[in-house]
């Protein structure tokens, strides 16, 4: 599999990224303004903060340059309180790359250390290894913020609810 790079998150604060629908729901468009709204002091940051947004499906894929729109999901999700708004996340890591490689990932080799998260991203996406590592630490800040995931002895191991490894759909698409 071959994702782009801009589909690998470097926003490290799900809970953040978990604002930008609510900001634009209340009217906040613009890269500077979704900052400020989630507490962020660059522009630069309001825009990899709603690129996360993107990446799990709150917000619209657009062309550069518009204003950002909500997905019907994230218009669900900006109405949301936090209980159901952390269900929906941790939905959305299992069901979406590039967090459920890594969960996968995870569960096969029951933890991975940080090198082998930047591993497991280089084989979704073109990243070079020091950016592949601070990727990494995201993804692992993401998991671990809604429980999916924790840190012990150096390594993080799933730590979310049970299901399949092999996912059945696909097992039977390429038999």
């Amino acid at each position: 599999m071959s994702l782009a790079t801009t589909t690998i998150p470097q926003a490290d604060q799900l809970w953040d990224v978990a604002r930008v629908p609510e900001a634009i729901d209340r009217g906040r468009r613009s890269n500077e303004a979704i900052a400020a709204y989630i507490g962020m002091k660059v522009a630069r940051q309001g825009h990899y903060y709603t690129q996360a947004a993107r990446i799990l499906g709150l917000v619209a894929a657009g062309e550069p340059g518009d204003e950002p729109q909500l997905t019907i999901l994230g218009r669900g999700f900006a109405r949301s309180n936090r209980v159901e708004q952390r269900t929906y996340l941790r939905r959305l890591l299992l069901q979406r790359e590039p967090t459920r490689a890594v969960v996968l990932a995870l569960r096969k080799a029951n933890g991975l250390c940080r090198a082998e998260i930047a591993q497991t991203l280089q084989a979704l996406a073109p990243l070079a290894d020091s950016t592949a590592h601070r990727r990494a630490f995201t993804v692992a800040a993401w998991l671990a913020a809604v429980g999916l995931a924790e840190w012990r002895d150096g390594r993080l191991h799933y730590s979310g609810p049970a299901f399949p490894l092999s996912n059945p759909v696909q097992d039977r698409d390429a038999a």
